[in-house]
C-alpha cells in the first residue's frame, strides 16, 4: 500500500511541477506580446467594453500590458478622485506616446492618470507619491 501511494506521488508530483510551470511561461509570453500602456507608448480607442480580470487590465476584450494600471489607480479631475474600476463603458482612453499622461473622456468631461505614478507604485518604490 505505502509502495503504490509513493509510486503515485513520485508520477503525480512531477507532472503538477511541468503543468505549473508551462502555465506560468504561457501568461507570461501572452502578457510580454499583448499591446503596452506605458511611458513610451500611445492609445486612442473607444472602449466598449472594460474588466479586470485576474488583475489585469482588458479594453474591449484585448488584454494590455498596463505597467501597474489596475482597477485601483486614480484619475484626477476637476477637484475629483475616480478608481479605474468605476467608470462604465464606453469611454475614449487616450495618451500620446512618449507622454505620461492617459486620460479619460466620457460624457464631455476628461480626468488624467500620470503612467509613471503607477509603474513606480507597481514596483513598490518608495520615493512614489
Amino acid at each position: 500500500m505505502k509502495k503504490n501511494i509513493v509510486i503515485m506521488y513520485l508520477i503525480v508530483f512531477p507532472i503538477g511541477l511541468y503543468f505549473g510551470y508551462s502555465m506560468l511561461k504561457r501568461e507570461k509570453e501572452n502578457l510580454r506580446n499583448a499591446p503596452k500602456l506605458n511611458f513610451e507608448s500611445s492609445i486612442d480607442i473607444e472602449v466598449k467594453d472594460i474588466s479586470f480580470e485576474r488583475n489585469g487590465l482588458f479594453l474591449n476584450k484585448i488584454e494590455y500590458n498596463a505597467s501597474g494600471i489596475s482597477a485601483y489607480s486614480e484619475f484626477h479631475g476637476n477637484d475629483s478622485v475616480i478608481d479605474f474600476k468605476t467608470f462604465k463603458a464606453p469611454f475614449r482612453l487616450r495618451k500620446k506616446s512618449n507622454n505620461d499622461t492617459l486620460s479619460i473622456i466620457k460624457n464631455g468631461k476628461e480626468m488624467y492618470l500620470l503612467v509613471t505614478e503607477e509603474i513606480k507604485y507597481r514596483f513598490n518604490d518608495t520615493n512614489a507619491i
